[in-house]
């Protein structure tokens, strides 16, 4: 199985292959086929092509000779970037190689500007100078001139330097050659120089006029800023003013935000730290108060102390006295009474340092309670202030956003005003020198550029004739465009018909014993016993055809006579070199002595009936019964009758005699004869009725071997092998 898939395979493979050749071959076959019709074209036109070439060629030689010459001065300048971009990013990159290509064109559109041209003129005041007013032959500037000629002449000479301008990139650099031609070396050098010297100073003017115009610009907001900045500030102060808002100080937060402190919320916050100080003393004195009541305060009093330790120092030594003396000892007397007194002291003390507590918690009370108070009532006043105070937020809002709006641009103008015009980008290189040669014309590259011309010139001419010519020059086109079989293609001939059809190896005589055999095939009796050659206009080759024809079929064996059927402009009688004193035209009218007419020619093998004398009425003479009779008469006589008619157009004769014979035969000459005329010709034909076997083309000659109709070759190479054979 898998075997049968692989012998399967490669034969498709090998199909394939086979395929691929056969196309190439078609391919190439194609190309030569092309090539040869070119080849055929050109040649059949040789002459005409020839006489643009030459043409085109003198003219170049005459231009060139005639031309003025031109001298060519040039000067390089270098154009850097502004802001040269370096990054490694790949998008960042192609932006930037993008945004100095487009420095680069706007600075070449601006090298070749209109302004720059009228820049120039003015600066080197060529409406004045005579080597430029000589040069293009223009009339100078004078006191005569009015604005309306003055500004004329200035665009004429504006005009003519952007023509005579060469602006030409250096590739891969920042480098810029700048050249001019005119008739004086002189005067290019000059035209250079100063085309690349206003160009570097416009550049610079236009930097500056930028910056004027940015400050002047910002000048002008910056002012408008400011009266907006002092409006809003008013209209702040009045609205805080009107509301009693007093504002004592203002901070800004990062994110550039102005919170104010009023003098309310001032006092609150003081107020409010008064209020925590005067708690703590209440609290304190509390406490104190708390602990007099309980008796810890008094005994914790320094004074009570202190006395408390003099009558415990008193009450210890009265013990130690009594253990000695009486309760009458004078000093144990005088002890009793200092404690007595001390402890009457204590008692005083203790009294004293309650009441003193108590007064201070009332009075750290009363301070608290008014403290209290009055920040309630500053409170309310806040309250109060807030909520009018949001209006005062939106306006200092406005404040704040004016202020720094100001101040930003106000940074931008000081940074303008530092930094003025900035450092030129563009310097000149290279000055134009005085050109010791003149630059143009060449003459080897104006007759190289003449030849080009005519070259293209000659070639869209056959182009244009070979599209507008309707005229057969592949015989094939006979059946597509016309409706008829090609029944023969006969070659051009150098020498006459009538002598090359008795060669029997000429290719004349092949040709037409091919379109006899061909004509053998039309009817069941084989060639037509009666057959009319008729064609579309004079000298398409009909007679020489009727009488080949006629050599042809004699050559057979057969009898064939050839009527001259064309009485207005005969010629068999000179093509056979034969006296027309007796023809056609005489049986026509009446002449039964048909035997006279009748002019039998043993060296071609066939007979034949002139047309004789020409008759005033050829029309009517052809239109009568007696030539059908003849038609008949020689029938019976002959196997062949061949009649040779006049052209169909314009004249009734071809249709009248083509109603007495079996068909007609057709001759149209090749590259000649115009598609309409033919087709115009067998309307005709068909119109009356007559059977039209085929066609013949004539005159094939080197022009059709591209279609593959060429004589000369084969016929002369195949009799010249069998003449050496022999």
């Amino acid at each position: 199985m898998k075997q049968n898939e692989a012998s399967e395979a490669l034969a498709w493979e090998a199909d394939l292959a086979g395929q691929r050749k056969i196309g190439a071959k078609d391919f190439q076959e194609t190309g030569a086929l092309i090539f040869a019709r070119i080849w055929a074209a050109v040649w059949s036109r040789r002459t005409l092509a020839l006489g643009i070439i030459m043409s085109a060629l003198l003219l170049g030689l005459v231009a060139t000779f005639l031309a003025t010459p031109q001298y060519s001065s040039e000067t390089r300048i270098e154009i850097l970037p502004d802001a040269p971009v370096a990054t490694s990013v790949e998008g960042q990159r192609e932006k930037a190689l993008l945004n100095e290509l487009s420095f680069y064109n706007t600075q070449y559109s601006l090298l070749k500007s209109e302004s720059l041209a009228e820049r120039v003129a003015r600066a080197g005041n060529l409406a004045a100078d005579k080597d430029f007013l000589e040069a293009y032959k223009l009339e100078g500037a004078d006191a005569s001139l009015g604005s309306g000629e003055r500004q004329k002449l200035s665009k004429s000479i504006a005009a003519i330097l952007l023509k005579n301008v060469n602006v030409t990139p250096v590739r891969n650099s920042s480098l810029v050659d700048v050249s001019f031609s005119t008739p004086s070396a002189k005067l290019s050098a000059k035209l250079a120089n100063l085309w690349a010297q206003q160009f570097l100073q416009a550049t610079i003017d236009r930097r500056f006029s930028a910056t004027s115009d940015a400050r002047r610009y910002l000048e002008q907001r910056l002012e408008a800023l400011r009266q907006g900045l002092e409006a809003s500030e008013r209209a702040l102060i009045n609205y805080g003013t009107s509301k009693g808002i007093v504002t004592i100080a203002a901070q800004t937060d990062a994110n550039g935000r102005t919170q104010a402190r009023t003098l309310v919320g001032a006092d609150i916050e003081a107020i409010s730290s008064a209020l925590s100080k005067a708690k703590e003393l209440r609290v304190a004195a509390q406490a104190e108060l708390a602990n007099t009541m309980t008796g810890s305060a008094a005994i914790n009093a320094p004074s009570i102390a202190n006395l408390r330790q003099k009558r415990a120092e008193l009450e210890a030594e009265l013990a130690q006295q009594r253990t000695i003396f009486a309760e009458d000892y004078p000093r144990i007397v005088s002890l009793r009474t200092q404690l007595a007194s001390l402890d009457r002291s204590i008692v005083a003390e203790t009294a004293r340092s309650t009441q003193s507590n108590r007064e201070a918690f009332n009075a750290a009370s009363r301070r608290e309670d008014e403290l209290r108070a009055e920040l309630e009532k500053l409170t309310g006043q806040y309250n109060q202030q807030q909520r009018e105070s949001i209006e005062m937020a939106i306006l200092q809002r406005e404040v704040d956003s004016n202020r720094q709006l100001y101040e930003g641009l106000l940074q931008r103008y000081k940074e303008i005003g530092v930094s003025g015009v900035g450092t030129n980008n563009i310097s000149i290189v290279d000055r134009a020198m005085v050109s010791s040669s003149p630059s143009s014309p060449i003459l080897l590259l104006n007759l190289a550029l003449a030849l080009f011309i005519g070259l293209m010139a000659a070639a869209a001419t056959i182009f244009v004739l070979e599209k507008i010519d309707s005229s057969v020059r592949d015989p094939q086109e006979v059946a597509d465009r016309f409706g008829l079989p090609l029944l023969g293609a006969i070659p051009e001939s150098s020498q006459p018909v009538a002598e090359a059809i008795s060669d029997k190896k000429s290719a004349i005589y092949e040709a037409y014993f091919s379109a006899m055999t061909n004509l053998g095939f039309l009817t069941t009796h084989g060639a037509p016993r009666t057959l009319m050659l008729t064609s579309s206009q004079p000298r398409e080759g009909k007679s020489n055809s009727s009488l080949s024809l006629a050599t042809v079929l004699a050559a057979t064996g057969k009898s064939v006579i050839l009527i001259d059927a064309d009485i207005r402009n005969p010629s068999q009688d000179h093509y056979l070199s034969l006296p027309n004193q007796l023809g056609l035209t005489h049986y026509l009218a009446g002449d039964d002595n048909l035997d006279a007419m009748i002019v039998e020619l043993p060296d071609k093998g066939f007979s034949v009936i002139t047309a004789g004398k020409v008759p005033p009425n050829a029309a009517e003479l052809l239109g009568s019964e007696r030539l059908d009779q003849l038609v008949e008469l020689l029938s019976a006589r002959f196997d062949h009758v061949l009649i040779d008619t006049a052209p169909l157009l314009g004249l009734a004769d071809a249709p009248i005699v083509a109603r007495c014979v079996e068909g007609v035969l057709f001759v149209i000459e090749a590259n000649s004869t115009k598609g309409r005329a033919i087709s115009l010709a067998l309307s005709r034909l068909r119109m009356s009725g007559a059977k039209l076997f085929g066609a013949v083309v004539t005159k094939v000659g080197l022009r059709n071997q591209a279609y593959g109709y060429g004589y000369g070759y084969g016929y002369g190479y195949g009799y010249g092998a069998t003449s050496e054979a022999k």
